[in-house]
């Protein structure tokens, strides 16, 4: 990604469509140091949450957009870092329903924050919000998303257990794949334990696109994505997204519907 607007696009999003991207922190800041991460190495890995860039200064510059009345699927607040770890991030969207209610509104986060009641306050009035689960236990918590050393993999199974179970809107949860790392039979079964426990709408398979952060990190292929998805499509409709899609020579989005699966 590359801009140096806090807000930007509208970009053509393969999942959102036509959407307006919003940055609340304008740097690489995060709480996690993903290895596949296409944007690059977080230069602060930190879990304070803080008004990185002034909440006004934001609603301020979506102003001067949204007047204009653009067509959008979504607004989206995704950027460089994590976006939960804004205290703007609440006033924003809810500047957003107050004043451009015709919009939908989109989340794009890395979930570790989710166990804050504050943040799922902050959170709770979008209309979608995508988190990611890479990891099926402690281990590979730390190969993938080396996150920041005060949330362990169990607080950020319960806080995104929390948020699934609480939120009145959509839920993608977005599964990077990392073959050698998360992608055995036994990292599948407990993916299956963890996902069977939350509340989602959609199930996202992803796969490397892009040189990630690590270049050590390989693509997933198709067949491999569609052992993922004769599994977790058990507990929610499952698509497979980016490079592994286009390995099995797909023209649209491979998708294992909830129903099918429970019917076979």
């Amino acid at each position: 990604m590359n801009h140096s607007e806090i807000v930007f696009g509208p970009i053509s999003s393969r999942r959102l469509g036509r959407s307006l991207g919003i940055d609340l922190l304008m740097g690489k800041i995060c709480c996690q140091d993903c290895i596949y991460c296409e944007v690059g190495r977080t230069e602060t890995l930190t879990s304070l949450r803080k008004e990185y860039i002034p909440a006004e200064k934001v609603t301020a510059a979506l102003d001067r957009v949204l007047q204009t009345a653009p067509a959008l699927d979504f607004i989206t607040f995704s950027g460089l870092g994590e976006p939960t770890l804004s205290t703007a991030i609440g006033p924003v969207i809810r500047f957003i329903k107050k004043n451009y209610p015709q919009y939908k509104v989109c989340v794009l986060t890395n979930g570790m924050l989710l166990g804050d009641p504050a943040v799922r306050q902050d959170i709770a009035e979008a209309d979608l919000v995508i988190p990611s689960l890479d990891a099926s236990n402690g281990d590979e918590f730390l190969k993938i998303n080396r996150p920041v050393a005060d949330i362990s993999f169990a607080q950020f199974i319960a806080g995104l257990k929390a948020f699934t179970m609480s939120f009145p809107g959509e839920i993608w949860l977005e599964l990077f794949i990392v073959p050698g790392i998360n992608d055995s039979d036994r990292s599948i079964e407990r993916f299956a334990g963890i996902i069977g426990n939350l509340k989602v709408t959609l199930i996202q398979l992803n796969s490397l696109d892009r040189p990630g952060t690590e270049e050590d990190v390989s693509v997933s292929s198709g067949e491999n994505a569609v052992r993922f998805a004769e599994v977790l499509s058990f507990f929610a409709e499952t698509e497979i997204l980016g490079s592994a899609l286009r390995s099995q020579q797909q023209a649209k989005k491979l998708i294992f519907p909830l129903e099918k699966m429970k019917n076979t």
